[in-house]
């Protein structure tokens, strides 16, 4: 890009993996739906500068499996007598295209020092990272977790900042960040990520996956998209108006105005995603730090426990969205669905720890091992799947040992048990739910709080997130 090539929005991904085996088909898949998104809203290639693992390397950096592609003997095989980890797996070189290079802090440095300068004030820079994360190295600093780069290199939230602050004034960002540990860039609003050293006088705002102590989901190898369920799934479909097979969604166009707003977007995947994700924007982020409940020394403060029914009336469309659309996902009612939200939690925490305190071989496992052992009687040779016998079931005798394996009388309930470990794993993603629920009630609360308090400039500076949160996708 030359350095007279101007434009209102300029468009920096970051993606892939740290190393091969850590370089997910998800995160190639990610950056590719994401393109399509912005060639549907006719943002030229131009305009966008990618970065992906190791860049032009011609080397095999992605990790890959295709489920349907691997026959249904070795499928049950590895299911009953080896392991189903990395079935099926292979390498391959990524096909991500119009990529400027690898996910080196040189790549990215380079481009803040000679792209970043070609913008002018009033245009934006949007910035996507869909990669691996870490939590932070320092107890004393926990926010400044880090985006993993290739080589394992890593680019925290102090050095993005800093990267930041040189674009040149009246450069606004808005950032959409999918990796573990996302939340500490949320702080990348105050000075140094720290907000002892004040606000930014530049306008950002992001949306992240989940908050800074915690994994994200996502990150597979499978290159079944119909699988994903990570973040920006959610986010870009939104956005586009269908999902990553083409098919459409319900716009969530909570305010009427005919568009779908970044803060749209957000407020669509907390009700969609059914994840371990606890997403966050800069907004709720700002108000956990600049707001607070009433208590004791401020009375004339909103309380934590506000009925239901005047946390809505304060609502926007958006926060009115997820309010009533979790409340119905988690049978919540009545005036004092904070206090039930906050039974549902400690409820489902206890029921997770008693589940995982002293567990018994569960029920699935011992079917497992009944119908494995069942089928070693006919084929004794299974005890050693190198043995010629073995490699004939998995090959010239295959439709044999599935048909062993599919009419054994276990084998349905087996079936039946291993669905309901599936649905113990929502039980998780209920709880989050639940969180959700509570975090979007009090940031509500806390938006209100906020005026009442009376800090002239934090409202300012939170009206200025708002307002960027609020726009859209391109011009």
């Amino acid at each position: 890009m030359s350095a007279s090539s101007f434009a209102d929005d300029l468009y920096l991904t970051i993606g892939g993996g740290y190393a091969p085996s850590e370089n997910q088909a998800s995160l190639e898949r990610n950056v590719l739906f994401s393109q399509r998104v912005l060639a549907e809203k006719k943002i030229s290639p131009k305009l966008q500068s990618v970065f992906f693992a190791d860049g032009d390397a011609s080397g095999a950096d992605l990790q890959v499996i295709d489920r349907k592609a691997i026959p249904t003997a070795n499928q049950l095989m590895a299911e009953f007598f080896g392991s189903q980890t990395d079935l099926g797996l292979s390498y391959r070189n990524h096909r991500v295209p119009h990529i400027q290079g690898g996910t080196s802090l040189s790549n990215i440095r380079r481009w803040f020092k000679t792209v970043g300068p070609t913008m002018q004030s009033g245009d934006r820079l949007f910035l996507y990272v869909t990669s691996h994360g870490s939590a932070s190295n320092s107890r004393s600093q926990p926010y400044n977790t880090s985006i993993s780069l290739w080589n394992n290199e890593r680019l925290d939230v102090v050095e993005l900042v800093k990267l930041l602050d040189g674009l040149p004034e009246g450069v606004s960002v808005v950032a959409v960040m999918v990796q573990c540990h996302a939340g500490g860039f949320a702080r990348f609003i105050y000075n140094e990520g720290n907000p002892e050293r004040g606000l930014s006088t530049q306008p950002r705002c992001g949306f992240f996956a989940t908050v800074h102590d915690r994994p994200a989901a996502g990150c597979t190898p499978d290159v079944d998209e119909a699988t994903y369920v990570e973040y920006s799934t959610y986010f870009w479909e939104a956005i586009a108006g269908h999902n990553r097979l083409n098919q459409p969604v319900e716009s969530p166009d909570y305010n009427g105005d005919g568009k779908v707003s970044f803060d749209e977007a957000h407020a669509y995947t907390l009700l969609s995603s059914d994840t371990i994700d606890l997403p966050i924007s800069t907004s709720s982020e700002f108000l956990s730090i600049e707001s607070r409940f009433q208590s004791d020394q401020d009375p004339e403060l909103l309380p934590r426990d506000l009925d239901y029914d005047e946390v809505l009336e304060l609502a926007t469309p958006s926060d009115r969205a997820v309010l009533e659309g979790l409340s119905e996902q988690l049978d919540l009612s009545g005036q004092e669905r904070l206090a039930q939200a906050e039974r549902l939690k400690n409820d489902r925490r206890s029921q997770r720890r008693g589940r995982y305190r002293g567990r018994p071989e569960d029920p699935a496992s011992r079917l497992r091992r009944q119908i494995a052992g069942d089928l070693k009687k006919r084929w004794p040779e299974l005890a050693n799947l190198m043995n010629p016998v073995s490699i004939e079931l998995l090959t010239t005798r295959s439709e044999d040992f599935v048909h062993a394996v599919e009419v054994h009388p276990e084998y349905s309930r087996y079936r039946e048990l291993t669905e309901s470990e599936t649905n113990e794993l929502d039980a998780r993603e209920q709880l989050v739910k639940v969180e959700r629920f509570i975090l979007a009630t009090e940031n509500v609360i806390l938006r209100e709080n906020l005026v009442r308090i009376g800090d002239v400039d934090a409202i300012s500076h939170f009206q200025r997130i708002v307002e960027n949160e609020s726009c859209v996708l391109g011009n």
